[in-house]
């Protein structure tokens, strides 16, 4: 593997056009000021209700916010809490494409053995390799080169640059590779977007791409002690200002509402819909907190239709996959105009169901 990494036959280095650099850098400077202003003011109101929310005092006897429940205060302080993550995330991502296009470069080399690549962005930036047995299709560009592995998972090369760079890039790919946008065996490639697990007695499991789990423990388990925390607010100021109705039912709603976070923090219980897969049914399966909600179909065959929408003047083709069964007919997955991901679900799901897969184009 190193020494075919050593020889590139064929390498590029990607960059955004001059005039997509300096469109970008003058909407980066607009961006930082419209997003530091924004989160300035959400601070200074977040502060002032927590400063009120601590004082000791009782409201009733304040020269300011005088009267105020602590529904109103744990109210507020979430809401703000709320618009300042939303704002801070979406400002760091924002903020991020734009210095990307201006900073940033896609380098990508390959071989007839497989491809190195690094989205560089600055010093340390991750250099890849990814040798071409693992590659199930070079999907056409759609705003960046991406390559779909076996596994179902998809690896975008790169970003910037021209459109007719992009087509360049994977040409080559293609070509190197000996593959193209749509893989070569169907069924022996997981669907993009997807991931398999094998259960005792032979049972197929197919469901989305979880992702990073942990991230969303981590995120769920936060979202779950800020939740517990502002009961407590709650509890407290009660203590102090008096009970009231909404205050305690307050309480009970967000205690409540913590402990449910809690739980869909944990791995195995993050609700996700599977379907189990045997030699002609198919099994749906909501995994929540309780116990799995399974709907079985005995599946005849699988079929691959079109139909057409219109929207503002303007007509759609929209490509969906259908299985039939003994009591009707019932659509399994829809992917807009994309037919080809249609066509590797059906091809994929086919032998596993052990019934046939129909391409019936209806208009």
């Amino acid at each position: 593997m190193a020494e075919a990494r050593a020889v590139p036959v064929w390498q590029t280095r990607l960059k955004a056009d001059p005039q997509r650099r300096a469109l970008h850098g003058v909407m980066l400077l607009v961006w930082c000021a419209v997003g530091l202003g924004g989160l300035k003011l959400g601070l200074d109101l977040l502060v002032e209700v927590l400063r009120v929310s601590f004082d000791p005092a009782p409201m009733g006897l304040r020269s300011d916010m005088r009267n105020v429940q602590a529904v109103g205060l744990v109210l507020g302080g979430l809401a703000l809490i709320a618009f300042l993550t939303v704002w801070l995330w979406l400002g760091i991502r924002v903020g991020c494409f734009f210095l990307r296009s201006l900073w940033g470069e896609d380098q990508v080399s390959m071989d007839t053995r497989g491809v190195t690549w690094r989205r560089w962005n600055g010093p340390g930036s991750e250099l890849c390799y990814l040798p071409f047995t693992e590659v199930a299709a070079v999907p056409k560009p759609i705003g960046g080169v991406e390559l779909q592995l076996h596994s179902g998972r998809v690896v975008r090369l790169a970003s910037l640059g021209l459109w007719s760079e992009h087509e360049a890039l994977w040409k080559t790919l293609c070509t190197l590779s000996e593959l193209g946008p749509t893989p070569l065996e169907p069924e022996k490639s997981v669907p993009r977007g997807k991931e398999v697990l094998m259960l005792p007695e032979g049972v197929v499991v197919l469901r989305d791409d979880r992702g990073d789990v942990e991230e969303k423990a981590w995120v769920r388990g936060g979202v779950a002690l800020l939740l517990m925390s502002s009961a407590a607010m709650v509890g407290w100021r009660q203590s102090i200002d008096g009970l009231t109705v909404e205050d305690t039912l307050l309480a009970v709603v967000l205690v409540a509402a913590a402990i449910w976070a809690g739980l869909n923090a944990l791995p195995g219980l993050q609700s996700r819909w599977e379907w189990e897969l045997r030699p002609g049914s198919l099994e749906r399966v909501w995994h929540g907190l309780g116990t799995p909600e399974r709907v079985r179909h005995q599946v005849k065959w699988l079929e691959l239709r079109r139909t057409e929408s219109e929207y503002d003047g303007s007509t759609w083709e929209v490509f969906s996959l259908w299985i039939r069964t003994g009591s009707g007919q019932m659509e399994l997955s829809q992917a807009g105009s994309q037919r080809s991901r249609m066509e590797h679900l059906g091809d994929w799901l086919a032998p596993r169901l052990g019934v046939r897969f129909k391409r019936k184009l209806e208009e």
